[in-house]
């Protein structure tokens, strides 16, 4: 009866899991992080998340992209240290911000890029427990372990997980977002719940070809219009106008292969 309780225990606690993919379209690294509760304006921070990547990269700090839980920044590193000579450890950081979690909803945080070159299977999220801690020999007494704090300086770090394998018929939250019938992957906001401001990430597009952006009321008002190429509209950030109040948004996407897009959460509170 005590091992079922403590079990139990295990099973419930509150936390955070995190995975890091390979975006074979756009060419970049994903950092998702993934709770077991929702919480609206969690505070996720100061937080530490180490990625693991072959030796072979260049022995430089990464260059981080931002979209939730803060400003993240590659700020300590080790490379090909003695415990482990066939990785290098990056330790991404930040101070912390505000963060909308949904239970089971992914949230993607940071991205980034490496050499075509690199194997993805091998770029890893670090384990605790299992890789070099701060006594192994060549990590310089530096921890790099992963730690997710909340408000309280308490740790919601649960462990890694990999990708699941997608299901034949679509989860009713799914067919939510997905709003042309194209397919998440096409179309990424982030953040997905916003207060004005938001960036996009498109895959399955052409870098090259000519879009149209709209942006708009579920009753169909539309608020914003912009064209350009992917790359074009993947640089900019987008705000939406202090006069438009809290409400569902639709971002919409006209390509020369179809019209897809999602749903944009605006949060004025």
């Amino acid at each position: 009866m005590v091992a079922m309780f403590i079990c139990k225990g295990v099973y419930a606690q509150k936390g955070i899991e995190l995975s890091v993919k390979y975006n074979a379209e756009s060419d970049k690294y994903e950092v998702y992080a993934k709770a077991n509760f929702t919480k609206k304006n969690f505070l996720l921070g100061p937080s530490q998340i180490t990625l693991s990547l072959p030796s072979s990269v260049t022995d430089e700090k990464l260059r981080i992209f931002n979209s939730d839980g803060g400003t993240w920044e590659d700020n300590t590193a080790v490379f090909a240290p003695a415990a482990n000579t066939l990785v290098d450890y990056h330790a991404i950081s930040t101070l912390g911000a505000k963060t909308d979690l949904v239970e089971g909803n992914e949230s993607l945080l940071f991205y980034f890029s490496l050499p075509k070159t690199v194997v993805a299977s091998e770029v890893k999220i670090f384990e605790n427990g299992s890789d070099p801690n701060s006594s192994a020999s060549g990590m310089k007494g530096g921890d790099f372990s992963n730690s997710l704090n909340d408000a309280l300086a308490e740790e919601v770090y649960l462990r890694n997980y990999k990708e699941a394998k997608k299901k034949v018929i679509p989860l009713k939250e799914e067919k939510d977002t997905d709003l042309f019938g194209m397919g998440e992957q096409n179309l990424l906001l982030f953040p997905n719940t916003t207060k004005d401001d938001f960036k996009v990430l498109f895959n399955g597009i052409e870098e090259s070809e000519e879009l149209t952006m709209i942006i708009a009321t579920e009753m169909g008002r539309e608020i914003m219009k912009v064209k350009g190429t992917k790359a074009d509209l993947m640089e900019r950030t987008f705000k939406i106008p202090a006069t438009v109040t809290s409400q569902k948004l639709v971002v919409r996407l006209s390509t020369e292969k179809g019209v897809f897009g999602k749903k944009l959460v605006l949060d004025r509170e």
